[in-house]
């Protein structure tokens, strides 16, 4: 399978954007796979530092599935970083520019 990604940062990063979910931003972390074949995401909202309306989750899930519905992925439309909104720009420059990694265990 072809992995559309860009790079910020230093960073491989996959973006999508699904529109009509409260998670609408999902950014795929793609500089490290678990053994389990699974990668980092962070899935967002456009105001994410909202105190009453924002969100912002963390999680995993298989790289397989980082790819378009229509090829048995679980997103919508991939988009560029710069298209996200600025507040979602700065999660993920913060999360990056201090390496973050998720802790197993």
């Amino acid at each position: 399978m072809r992995r559309k990604h860009e790079v910020i940062n230093g960073h491989n990063i996959s973006v999508w954007d699904d529109r009509n979910t409260i998670d609408r931003y999902t950014v795929v972390y793609l500089d490290d796979v678990y053994d389990n074949g699974n990668v980092d995401y962070v899935a967002m909202n456009g105001n994410p530092f909202s105190p009453n309306m924002g969100f912002c989750q963390h999680g995993e899930m298989p790289l397989s599935a980082v790819a378009y519905k229509g090829r048995s992925g679980a997103f919508d439309k991939r988009i560029k970083f710069d298209d996200l909104p600025e507040d979602c720009k700065k999660i993920v420059l913060a999360e990056l520019s201090k390496d973050w990694k998720r802790e197993v265990g």
